[in-house]
């Protein structure tokens, strides 16, 4: 099932904004340099002038930022962070395999789950539904239902396809009722044998 078009044009109308935005995230470094960071699960670079970056490596945490790149090619200028826990965990993505992903937020909440490639995802903020939609332009959604005991889970079966080896997925999950709705963080991972 593709994207619901509603959401995109909002995103679309929204991605020139450069406004400070609040999103769930998480900071990792560039492997092999030194001070180089992206938003974990995307292919988007992160700067900070009042923070530490190292310090914040592989923490879940809000993060006030602001897009000082493009919409096209985003660069997220990280101003402050709180420590949070995760909302998205996606699971392993084995050949063959069938997975549960993991949607953390309070009972009675609707969660929808979207997935889509790595190398697709962008910032689009989107303050209506509580921070940016990190996602590409035409995810799938993967499942959507309401939480139970703090979790929606759902299960995923990775194509038993040698193609699909290496590749990364990213996911991120809508959460909300009624008038309050919140983007998770992005999860990602790489499909495995």
């Amino acid at each position: 099932m593709r994207f619901l078009p509603v959401l995109t044009a909002v995103c679309i109308l929204s991605a020139a904004a450069t406004a400070q935005t609040t999103i769930r995230g998480k900071v990792e470094d560039v492997q092999g340099t030194a001070n180089q960071f992206y938003l974990d699960g995307t292919i988007i670079p992160v700067v900070s002038n009042v923070l530490n970056l190292n310090l914040w490596q592989g923490q879940h945490a809000f993060l006030d930022v602001t897009n000082i790149g493009t919409a096209a090619a985003p660069i997220l200028r990280i101003d402050a962070a709180t420590p949070t826990t995760k909302m998205m965990d996606m699971g392993n993505l084995r050949l063959g395999q069938t997975k549960t992903w993991e949607v953390f937020a309070p009972t009675g909440m609707a969660a929808f789950i979207f997935m889509d490639w790595t190398p697709n995802t962008r910032f689009v903020p989107i303050p209506q539904f509580g921070g940016a939609w990190l996602m590409g332009g035409q995810p799938f959604l993967l499942a959507g239902g309401v939480t139970l005991g703090g979790v929606f889970q759902t299960t995923y079966t990775t194509p038993n396809n040698p193609i699909f080896l290496g590749l990364e997925v990213t996911s991120q999950a809508l959460v909300g009722s009624q008038n309050i709705w919140e983007f998770s963080n992005v999860d990602s991972k790489t499909v495995e044998n």
